[in-house]
C-alpha cells in the first residue's frame, strides 16, 4: 500500500521497503529506497517517512523487489537514522508476534516496546577526552595529575568516566582542556571495548541440585537452541545462582542475556550482585527510568555496549543482539501482566522470544503459576527442581493463630498473644523481624455510626483509604485524595469513625507495643524518591529491626537477620471476587514466610488468621506446593478455568452509565453471530456477560466486562479480531478494551 503523502516515481533502484509506521497503525506502508540509501536499508532500520509532508519514524518490515500490487508511484523514504544499528531480526518478529496474539495494531506494539524518545531521536553522539601533553609546569593539584595520569594510560576516555575520577573532575577537566594538555572530541557510540567475560569473583560452590540443574540448562546454552525450563526452587535455594552460572555461559558464547524480575524494587539487590559478577556490561532497564537515560540504555542494548539486562516486564522488549539466554524470575508474579495499554503478558513473550532468538529460557519460582506447572506436566517445559536450602539451612515452622480464640492486644485485634511475645524475644535476641499486611493506609474506611454511611470515592466504587501522615482519604485506584471530614457527607452526624487497619496503623502498634522496636514501613506510600533503598538499606544494616510492609516486603529480598515473619489478617486476598484468589493467597504466604531464617539462624513464622481451616492457608503453612497445585488443579479442572481453558475478556467503559450498558449488549450481540458463523468450533465458547466490573466505577468510568472461555485459543483471537474491526477501540467517550489471557477480573 502507498503511503499517505506525496508521490514520486520509483527511482532507479530495484528495491522498496515496507514500513511500519510508528503511529497507532495496523498496516505497513511501501516506500522507494533512494539510491543515496542504497544498501543503509534493511529490515528493523528506523527510517524517517514523508507522511502528509511531515517526517515520521518508522521501522522496516521488509526489504523487497518491488510486486506487481505495489502502486506505481511510490514515495522515497527521507532518511536512516544514523549511528543506530537495526532490531534484531527475533525482535522485530516478536512485535509481528504480539500484535496478532493480543489483538493489537503492529505500530502500538511497537511503540509500546521501545522508549518514546527513542523513536524521536538520533543517538547521541558521546563526549572523549584524549591525553594530548604533559604541561610545562607540573600541575600541583592532586586531581589534575590522578586525571592527566588516567588519561596518559588510557589515551582515550569517555567523558562521564574522566569525570568520576575524582570530586568535583568537570574543573580539573577544564583546567588541563585551557592549557592544551586534554583535547575533547565526540564519537558516534558503537560496541564497546568492555570484556564480554564475567568478572573474578569468588563463587559459591553449587550444591548437588544445583549442578543437575545446571548442567541440563548450560547444554542448551551452549548449544544455541531453544529449550524452556521450569526451575522450581523453594525460598533460599539459590536460584539466583543458577541464574548468574548460564548468564556467564551466554557471555562466553558472544552473547547476551535478558533477566525479568516482576518489581522495580527487586531489581536493586540483583543489580548489586550483576554489578559486582559482570561490571558495565550489565544495566537496569524499566519503564519507571527518565526517558532520556531510558533511550540511552536502549541505545546502549541495541549497539552491544551493555550484554545484561535486568529489568521488570518492558524489558522483555530490550533490542538485544545476539540473544543466548531469557530467566524470567518468579515466573507467577502478575506484575508481568501489564494492565494498561497493550495487555501483554511479559512471561509469555519470553517464551516465545526464546523460541524466535534459538535460545533457552527459564522460568523460577517457588510457587510456580498452575499454568506453568502444567506446561511442565505436559513436557512443554523441562521440570528442574531445587528442593532445598543451600548449607542444609531448613524451611521455617509456620503457626497459624486463630484469631476467634486467641487473645489479642490493643485495638481493631492487630496482634495476638503469640505474636507480640514472639516479636518481642526476636528483637531481644538482636534480631530482625518482617510483618506483612497487604493493605496499605492507616484505616481502612471512615464509617458514620448514624446513618451507615461510608466514604467513597466520586470516582470510582470503593470506600476511600484513611492515611494518617499526612491525614487524609485517598482512593488507591484513582489517586483521589480529600480532607478527613468531621462530619457525615450524608446526614452531617459527627459520630463518624475509621474502622479496620493498614500498615500506618500496625507501625503505630509496633512502637507502642514494644518499646526497642525500631521500625520501618515498605509500600508503595513511603517507597518513591529514593525511599526504598533507604528502608531497605536501614534495614539490612540493623538501623531498622522491624519492617512492616506491604507485597514488596515478601518478593526476592535476602535478609539473613530476620528470624520472625509475622502475616496480618492472611485471608484478606481470599475475599477476591476471582478464581485465582487461592492461588494468590498461596504464593503470597509461601513467599513472604520464605524471608525468614535464610541465615545462620533458624526462623518461624506466625500466621494470624480466622479462618485456619481454609486449604490455601493450611498448604502454605507446611510449604507444600504440589499438594496445593493438585488439589487447586483439580478444581480448575472441574471449573473449566485455566489451564484448562482458554480466556479472553472484553471491557466497555463510559462516563455515561447507560451508554456503556447499550454498547456491551451490541458487541453482545456482534459476539453470539460472530460465535454461530463460526459453526462448531463456536458452539464451543461460552460467553459470560456482559455485567458490571467487579468494580463498577473506575477512575470516573462505569465499567461492563464480558468473559469469554474456550478450549481454542485460536477460536477465542478470532472472535476478538471480528470485534475489533467492528467497534475498533470505541468512539466518542466509549472505550472497548481487549485483554487476551487476562489475569485479573476486577
Amino acid at each position: 500500500m502507498a503511503p499517505v503523502g506525496s508521490s514520486e516515481t520509483l527511482p532507479g533502484g530495484p528495491l522498496v521497503a515496507d514500513v511500519l509506521l510508528l503511529l497507532p497503525l495496523a498496516q505497513t506502508y511501501t516506500y522507494a529506497i533512494p539510491p543515496s540509501l542504497a544498501g543503509r536499508v534493511r529490515r528493523g532500520a528506523q527510517v524517517d517517512c514523508p507522511v502528509r509532508n511531515r517526517p515520521v519514524s518508522g521501522l522496516v518490515i521488509a526489504v523487497r523487489p518491488p510486486r506487481d500490487d505495489d502502486p506505481p508511484r511510490l514515495s522515497p523514504l527521507t532518511e536512516v537514522v544514523a549511528n543506530r544499528a537495526a532490531w534484531p531480526s527475533d525482535l522485530m518478529d516478536l512485535v509481528d508476534w504480539a500484535a496478532r496474539y493480543y489483538v493489537a495494531p503492529s505500530g502500538v506494539v511497537a511503540r509500546t516496546a521501545m522508549p518514546s524518545l527513542f523513536a524521536r531521536r538520533a543517538p547521541k553522539s558521546e563526549a572523549t577526552v584524549r591525553f594530548v601533553q604533559h604541561p610545562d609546569v607540573p600541575p600541583r593539584s592532586p586531581r589534575d595529575k590522578t586525571i592527566l595520569a588516567a588519561l596518559e594510560a588510557a589515551g582515550e576516555m569517555d567523558m562521564a568516566a574522566v569525570r568520576a575520577l575524582v570530586p568535583d573532575g568537570i574543573t580539573s577537566i577544564r583546567r588541563l582542556l585551557a592549557k592544551g594538555c586534554l583535547r575533547m572530541d565526540t564519537r558516534a557510540p558503537d560496541v564497546a571495548d568492555a570484556p564480554l567475560r564475567p568478572t573474578h569473583v569468588e563463587r559459591p560452590v553449587p550444591t548437588a541440585d544445583q549442578a543437575d540443574a545446571l548442567l541440563k540448562i548450560l547444554a542448551a546454552v551452549r548449544a544455541d537452541k531453544y529449550a524452556g525450563y521450569l526451575l522450581h526452587g523453594v525460598t533460599g535455594s539459590g536460584k539466583t545462582e543458577v541464574y548468574l552460572c548460564a548468564i556467564e555461559a551466554a557471555l562466553e558464547r558472544g552473547k547476551g542475556a535478558i533477566v525479568l524480575v516482576p518489581e522495580i524494587a527487586l531489581t536493586i539487590d540483583l543489580r548489586r550482585r550483576f554489578e559486582k559478577r559482570f561490571g558495565g556490561i550489565a544495566a537496569v532497564l524499566h519503564s519507571a527510568m527518565p526517558e532520556t537515560r531510558r533511550a540511552k540504555a536502549w541505545d546502549d542494548v541495541l549497539s552491544g555496549r551493555i550484554r545484561v539486562v535486568v529489568g521488570p516486564r518492558s524489558a522483555v522488549w530490550a533490542p538485544m543482539p545476539n540473544l543466548g539466554l531469557i530467566v524470567v524470575d518468579e515466573e507467577h508474579e502478575t506484575s508481568y501482566k501489564q494492565q494498561e495499554g497493550l495487555r501483554y503478558n511479559a512471561r509469555d513473550l519470553a517464551l516465545v522470544r526464546g523460541t524466535l532468538a534459538k535460545c533457552p529460557v527459564i522460568l523460577g519460582s517457588a510457587t510456580p503459576s498452575l499454568e506453568t506447572f502444567q506446561n511442565a506436566h505436559d513436557r512443554k517445559l523441562t521440570y528442574l527442581s531445587l528442593p532445598s536450602r543451600v548449607l542444609d539451612r531448613t524451611m521455617p515452622p509456620v503457626t497459624l493463630v486463630d484469631l476467634r480464640y486467641q487473645p489479642v492486644i490493643g485495638g481493631e485485634r492487630l496482634f495476638s498473644q503469640p505474636l507480640r511475645d514472639a516479636l518481642a524475644t526476636t528483637l531481644e535476641r538482636g534480631e530482625s523481624a518482617i510483618l506483612f499486611l497487604n493493605r496499605r493506609g492507616f484505616g481502612r474506611f471512615i464509617l458514620c455510626r448514624t446513618c451507615g454511611t461510608a466514604v467513597r470515592c466520586p470516582n470510582c466504587s470503593i470506600t476511600m483509604t484513611h492515611h494518617a501522615r499526612p491525614e487524609r482519604l485517598c482512593c488507591h485506584y484513582c489517586d483521589h485524595a480529600t480532607p478527613v471530614p468531621g462530619t457525615c457527607p450524608t446526614c452531617n452526624s459527627t459520630d463518624v469513625e475509621v474502622l479496620g487497619f493498614g500498615t500506618e496503623r500496625v507501625e503505630d502498634e509496633v512502637a507502642r507495643l514494644v518499646p526497642n522496636a525500631r521500625v520501618g514501613r515498605l509500600d508503595s506510600d513511603t517507597s518513591p524518591g529514593g525511599g526504598l533503598d533507604r528502608i531497605l538499606g536501614d534495614f539490612r544494616t540493623g538501623k531498622l529491626n522491624v519492617l512492616v510492609g506491604t507485597q514488596i516486603v515478601a518478593k526476592g529480598h535476602d535478609f539473613p537477620r530476620v528470624t520472625l515473619v509475622g502475616v496480618l489478617l492472611a485471608e484478606q486476598s481470599l475475599a477476591f471476587p476471582d478464581f485465582r484468589a487461592p492461588e494468590r493467597t498461596f504464593q503470597l504466604l509461601t513467599q513472604v514466610a520464605g524471608r525468614a531464617g535464610r541465615g545462620d539462624t533458624p526462623g518461624v513464622v506466625i500466621v494470624q488468621t480466622y479462618d485456619p481451616t481454609q486449604y490455601a492457608l493450611q498448604y502454605a503453612s507446611t510449604h507444600d506446593y504440589l499438594g496445593f497445585a493438585v488439589a487447586e488443579n483439580r478444581m480448575r479442572r472441574e471449573r473449566g478455568y485455566p489451564p484448562h481453558s482458554h480466556l479472553a475478556a472484553i471491557e466497555i467503559s463510559s462516563p455515561d452509565a447507560r451508554e456503556a450498558t447499550k454498547v456491551a449488549d451490541d458487541v453482545r450481540e456482534a459476539v453470539s453471530q460472530f460465535l454461530m458463523a463460526l459453526g462448531p468450533a463456536g458452539r464451543k465458547v461460552i460467553v459470560l456477560g456482559p455485567s458490571a466490573a467487579a468494580i463498577e466505577r473506575l477512575r470516573g468510568r462505569t465499567r461492563q466486562q464480558m468473559l469469554l472461555k474456550g478450549n481454542s485459543r485460536a477460536t477465542l483471537n478470532d472472535v476478538l479480531w471480528r470485534v475489533q474491526r467492528m467497534f475498533g477501540n470505541g468512539h466518542g467517550d466509549t472505550r472497548i478494551v481487549l485483554d487476551v489471557d487476562p489475569v485479573s477480573l476486577l
